[in-house]
């Protein structure tokens, strides 16, 4: 009889008090480590958001700034790792490493360095000191990032056929520059599939909420699309959901997009970044920043109901094959088991950079 592993005591940990990707990517794994045995603990975002995703015997400590996380690491004990999510994270591990000397390995979000300034830049080469392994939530994040990483593609739960009646598509993302929104709402009116009944609903909010407003009344597409703002039952939106658009140029992996595949829905995207990875030659990609090619593909799935269901189908068998929770969730806890039992080796003090060899897709 094989050995039973025992159970991995976790925290995941960011330091923001908002609810978008990232969060919701921490609830998931958070939920699917708790249902296979193992202590999970989480740190920032949004509380009331968080609370409702997590499950009821995953803690929350509020961390809407570095401090705060810090604090909340130092008080627990006996963790075997800490997770931690964007660069501010990182650098909470690092001033709790004193006191809380569980490993802690970081997953790249971005396809960009650490820091957004030379001062945040400088402080990560300290605070990474930290850090025992990287994990890029994507290819196309390795390949933008300098330092060693473990490749672990993100994933999502499973979810049943969406129907694919309604006459409506969705943009379900942030909000600003990095994701060209503008892009997928001057597709919709290209399109011309406003005058015939569909609606582009652009859920998501961000620095561009009201100059995208202003693009719709320019464009004269006011009444046929939907600024929802963000969005707290995603399943819900995207069973009413017969088309995703995916404008951003340089995706790190599009969490939506991955979702939308799980129910079965095409995805109109960008041919850049991640989506080669996620939607590849199974939906329609356009080049990036091309919005008269992104209203042609609109059109050929508004027009052709059989096309729909076909590409939405192949999507779904991708996601089933690539991009599953619990096949993210079996290279995560690999890992995490990989970095504690190092840790735990004689003469380990503190984290050495290992190990760097690629996981999963």
């Amino acid at each position: 009889m094989a050995r039973r592993e025992p159970p991995l005591s976790t925290v995941q940990v960011a330091v923001t008090d908002g609810f978008a990707g990232v969060e919701r990517y921490m609830c998931q794994v958070a939920g699917e480590l708790t249902r296979r045995g193992h202590r999970v603990r989480t740190i920032g975002g949004d509380p009331g958001r968080m609370r409702a995703e997590l499950p009821d015997s995953v803690p929350n400590r509020p961390a809407g700034n570095l401090l705060s996380a810090a604090r909340a690491l130092v008080e627990i004990r006996g963790a075997d790792i800490v997770h931690a999510h964007m660069t501010a994270a990182e650098g909470a591990a690092w001033l709790a490493r004193p006191l809380q000397r569980a490993p802690v390995i970081a997953t790249r979000h971005f396809a960009r360095e650490r820091g957004s300034s030379a001062a945040a830049r400088a402080l990560a080469t300290v605070t990474t000191r930290a850090i025992s392994c990287d994990v890029a939530i994507s290819r196309f994040v390795a390949d933008s990032i300098a330092s060693p990483s473990v490749v672990i593609h993100n994933g999502v739960p499973g979810r049943d056929q969406a129907p694919l009646v309604a006459s409506t598509i969705v943009m379900l993302q942030r909000l600003d520059s990095e994701k060209a929104p503008a892009v997928g709402v001057r597709a919709f009116a290209l399109s011309g599939l406003g005058d015939r009944g569909w609606r582009l609903m652009v859920a998501g909010q961000g620095e561009l909420r009201q100059s995208l407003r202003h693009l719709v009344d320019e464009l004269g597409i006011t009444g046929s699309v939907d600024l929802v703002g963000p969005v707290t039952d995603t399943d819900g939106l995207l069973e009413r959901t017969s088309v995703l658009l995916a404008p951003a140029p340089l995706e790190p992996f599009g969490l939506s997009v991955v979702e939308a595949m799980a129910h079965g829905i095409p995805v109109v995207a960008a041919a850049g970044g991640a989506h080669l990875e996620t939607v590849g030659g199974d939906g329609l990609l356009f080049p990036p920043g091309d919005a008269p090619a992104a209203a042609k593909a609109l059109v050929r799935l508004g027009d052709d109901p059989p096309l729909r269901r076909a590409v939405g189908e192949a999507l779904r068998r991708r996601q089933q094959d690539r991009f599953t929770l619990a096949g993210h969730v079996d290279r995560l806890e690999a890992l995490y088991r990989e970095v504690a039992d190092g840790a735990r080796r004689p003469g380990r003090d503190r984290p050495d950079q290992g190990p760097r060899d690629a996981v999963g897709d």
